[in-house]
């Protein structure tokens, strides 16, 4: 993105915290949930996949009730095709579900000699790993963006500007995201699939995440019971801006990444009581809340998947892995 842009974005991000944009003011859609109703969870329409505990690894506390490192699976994606990829971290392998039958993986993918870190499902099929060797070989270019076939084959390597995850974008494309900040989002490839240089990646970081139909997202959070959400094109006009307030104390959700789906906007918030959290997904249209969608939000992950659909998934060293669906509509 050019730099004037990214300057109109960041001004047009302060202005959502004073509630005017420059001389317009802002034209909100409000969007005032009450007071959350914990436990009061949606139930899914499918559960698309599961592996009991003895088929997933899951990492022992020694009786400190701590854990080095990832306990369990948190990783997955959805493919164009349907199936269901999850990461088995601590036995370092994809666990693959085939489109409508969610009993057992299909397949297995192992990389024991990588540190995959994250991953994302290509439009064509193509696995991109954020990924280094544990014990790199005499000589390796200490590259970390991977891209490998359905059946693992090696199909490039790159450097890249990865940040803390890979995100795919609305062409295509994939992201880095947070390589400048939290919520900065750096282009890692071209629409195709095909590796941008390091020079290209810094010079396509942008502020704010993109969004179809040349958007990008300016989430702010205003006080502990008031969540703005705004898309702004490229000229930095605000096009829709919503604000969300609750009575009970809410915060922009980093589990679960915003999208577009059939022209709505669908983002997630936090609703939190002491140690209770409850993941709550909004569906926001042009006239406020379309759908709401409330969800365990202690131990998941959620992703929108190519389908327009909310995914889900629930690990537990006692019950194994589950991903459930959530219809948005």
């Amino acid at each position: 993105m050019k730099g004037r842009t990214t300057i109109i974005l960041a001004v047009a991000a302060l202005a959502l915290l004073g509630g005017t944009a420059s001389a317009t003011p802002i034209k909100w859609i409000s969007v005032p949930l009450g007071t959350h109703r914990f436990g009061q969870l949606q139930r899914p329409e499918a559960v698309v996949a599961r592996a009991g505990a003895n088929e997933v690894g899951f990492k022992k506390n020694a009786g400190c009730g701590c854990t080095d490192g990832p306990a369990g699976p948190v990783l997955f994606d959805v493919s164009r095709g349907g199936s269901i990829w999850v990461f088995d971290v601590l036995n370092h392998r994809f666990l693959v579900w085939q489109r409508g039958r969610p009993a057992h993986p299909a397949r297995m993918l192992s990389f024991p000699k990588l540190d995959i870190r994250d991953f994302v499902l290509g439009r064509n099929g193509t696995l991109y790993l954020y990924a280094v060797y544990a014990e790199p070989p005499a000589g390796d270019s200490g590259a970390n963006l991977w891209a490998l076939s359905p059946s693992g084959k090696v199909l490039w390597r790159a450097k890249a500007l990865t940040g803390s995850a890979l995100r795919l974008g609305p062409s295509g494309a994939v992201f880095g995201v947070g390589v400048r900040s939290a919520y900065s989002w750096t282009q890692l490839t071209t629409p195709s699939g095909r590796p941008l240089s390091v020079a290209q990646q810094r010079h396509g970081t942008t502020s704010y995440q993109p969004l179809s139909e040349g958007l990008h997202l300016v989430a702010t959070q205003v006080g502990p019971h008031e969540a703005h959400f705004a898309l702004v094109d490229q000229k930095g006009t605000i096009v829709k801006a919503w604000r969300v307030t609750s009575r009970t104390p809410i915060t922009v959700s980093r589990t679960l990444t915003p999208a577009m789906v059939d022209g709505d906007f669908v983002a997630g918030i936090d609703a939190s009581r002491g140690a209770r959290t409850d993941h709550v997904v909004l569906r926001l249209s042009a006239h406020g809340t379309r759908t709401v969608r409330s969800l365990d939000g202690t131990t998941t992950t959620t992703r929108i998947g190519p389908d327009g659909r909310l995914y889900q998934l629930v690990a537990s060293p006692k019950t194994g892995v589950r991903i459930a669906r959530y219809s948005l509509r």
